[in-house]
């Protein structure tokens, strides 16, 4: 017996344990410093767009070190190493690369060059990767064309008009808000059949799909396999009117494949900072991942509650430095709401990003749906939306229904896209701030819908508000509701001292508008103010109404409906 288990163990040694060394593996590999660069801040058109510089302009911020790519003399001392090794992608916020050898010992060799500070196996393969020459890229037939911005359209949302009228955001497509020049960043597991499928044909023809890369496998196609990130960016950008209408129809996008359908492994987050570090250089604003990371196959990479502190997982790490770039990001909170992990994942634990929660077309929360808070005690989720029984597009060119927080992130995302366009000089953080503050738990949020459902007409009205109180007298103004079915609105008012005002509504399209003079006492008072009557014959309408006195001018916008209307609208259903 003795014999036969040394005999096993030299057979082991002899056969077995140099083709496990040899296995096919990845390597985040990240270096010391920046030294010596080509490139420079003064010149930042060199590794930016355009459209990145000017987004950096507009909100004043700074072009630096961290901006510039990785230096080009590091990797070469890697790729010295193997003249095999293949580098996958690159992260200059992080300054880092990922490479890809079949040789043995490669982690200590990588370690030990004086320019690594840091190397780790990102994934050990059963299976070489394939071979590839060139990167896939898609470009449109020409220019975008971008639909002009048309107030009071009616959309025809289809099967998709309860997870749009839920979060309100209906009433910024009226507004004309509808996604008109923002560019945004789909980031999924694959787009199979988006450059063919009906849903998306308004898209392709206006030349709004904009590029799409694939960061797992470089050479392939990202529309030829997996579908996930097609029913995803259905959610925002579908335009099938009468059928499926996504929230920012209008949008322009860019795609790119970071989720690797073979494995779950560490390599994926980098694939994901990759892909968002794409996203700034291209000057996306809006980016949605319906992605997230909580446990690996691979046993040495552990994680657990503690990690969920925005600092541990490399993709969290770039959601935040992302969102001081300038860029909103929303991710999906997660399904693990009934399992074992419970909370949310990364990078949905990131500081100043948007985590989407799930509800159903009620506002009832999905039961998958992950929990907060992050392991440091910030609130998520940031918001909630529609994720139980979603419609979303098939690959098939079907419209079907789908559940995950992966399909309640690109709802909200459009939303947002539709929100920042109304303000586009207001920073990314004013806007997820008011986003946060018109959830319908804002004023109690707690671990299972964080702030709650957003209500993107009282995001626009914060927003609105945020920009013409500048200088004038102090006067807290909140609403029972922004929207009115035919009775008066119900305004709180808390002042610092009495003083009269004037409180107007006018119904847009009309001359007549109805007026009230109130004496505000100090302190908080209720007010009951009638608006206008809406026309039979139209199915809303969108009512200004003001409050002037004494250094005071505020200008709030309300929805107007038929009570009657939306009951028989539904009946219809």
């Amino acid at each position: 017996m003795l014999m036969k288990k040394i005999l096993t163990f030299i057979i082991f040694i002899l056969y077995v344990w140099p083709l496990m060394a040899q296995s096919p593996a990845k390597y985040w590999v990240e270096f010391t410093d920046k030294k010596n660069s080509v490139y420079s801040v003064s010149q930042p058109e060199k590794f930016l767009s355009p459209r990145a510089i000017e987004n950096r302009a507009r909100y004043n911020i700074a072009i630096n070190e961290q901006d510039l790519p990785v230096n080009q003399h590091y990797i070469d001392m890697v790729k010295a190493l193997d003249d095999s090794l293949i580098v996958f992608t690159k992260s200059k916020w992080l300054n880092g690369i990922t490479v890809y050898s079949q040789k043995d010992s490669m982690k200590e060799k990588i370690q030990n060059l004086s320019c690594v500070k840091f190397c780790e196996r990102t994934i050990a393969m059963e299976n070489p990767e394939e071979p590839f020459s060139g990167r896939y890229t898609y470009t449109p037939a020409g220019s975008p064309v971008i639909p002009a911005t048309t107030p009071f359209e009616e959309l025809q949302y289809g099967k998709g008009e309860e997870q749009i009228r839920l979060n309100n955001v209906h009433w910024l497509h009226r507004l004309g808000y509808k996604g008109e020049g923002m560019v945004m960043m789909i980031m999924d597991g694959g787009f199979h059949n988006v450059d063919s499928i009906r849903h998306f044909d308004i898209l392709r023809k206006n030349n709004r799909l904009l590029g799409a890369r694939n960061f797992v496998q470089p050479a392939q196609s990202p529309f030829r396999k997996e579908s996930h990130g097609t029913m995803v960016l259905s959610c925002i950008a579908s335009d099938i009117p009468g059928e499926l209408v996504g929230s920012a129809p209008n949008v322009m996008v860019y795609v790119a494949k970071t989720e690797d359908g073979r494995s779950e492994n560490v390599i994926e987050e980098d694939n994901w900072v990759a892909g968002i570090e794409w996203a700034d250089s291209l000057g996306c604003g809006v980016l949605n991942s319906s992605l997230g990371y909580t446990r690996f196959d691979d046993t040495l990479q552990r994680r657990n509650y503690r990690s969920l502190n925005g600092i541990t997982s490399r993709a969290s790490r770039a959601a935040t430095i992302a969102a001081g770039k300038g860029m909103i990001v929303c991710n999906s909170a997660g399904n693990e709401g009934r399992g074992g992990w419970r909370y949310i994942g990364s990078p949905a634990d990131a500081r100043d990003i948007l985590a989407v929660g799930a509800v159903d077309k009620k506002g009832k929360k999905a039961n998958f749906s992950s929990f907060g808070p992050t392991a440091d005690g910030r609130i998520k989720p940031d918001a909630c939306a529609v994720g139980f029984l979603t419609d979303v597009a098939s690959p098939g060119g079907r419209t079907v229904r789908a559940n995950g927080t992966s399909f309640a992130s690109p709802l909200l995302s459009g939303m947002v896209a539709c929100l920042w366009q109304a303000f586009p000089n207001i920073d990314n953080m004013e806007v997820m701030d008011a986003i946060r503050k018109s959830g319908n738990q804002a004023s109690h949020p707690d671990d299972s819908l964080g702030y709650g459902i957003t209500d993107f007409l009282k995001a626009y009205n914060l927003l609105n508000e945020s920009q013409s109180v500048k200088g004038q007298q102090k006067l807290d103004v909140t609403f029972a509701s922004y929207v009115s079915q035919g009775v008066p609105a119900d305004i709180k008012i808390k002042a610092d001292q009495e003083i009269p005002v004037t409180i107007t509504a006018q119904l847009r399209g009309t001359q007549k508008p109805v007026s009230k003079n109130v004496k505000l006492k100090a302190g908080e008072q209720t007010i009951s103010v009638k608006l206008p009557k809406l026309a039979k014959s139209e199915k809303y309408g969108i009512v200004d109404l003001k409050v002037t006195g004494n250094n005071i001018d505020r200008t709030y916008v309300m929805g107007l409906e038929h009570k009657a209307k939306i009951k028989k609208d539904k009946d219809k259903k």
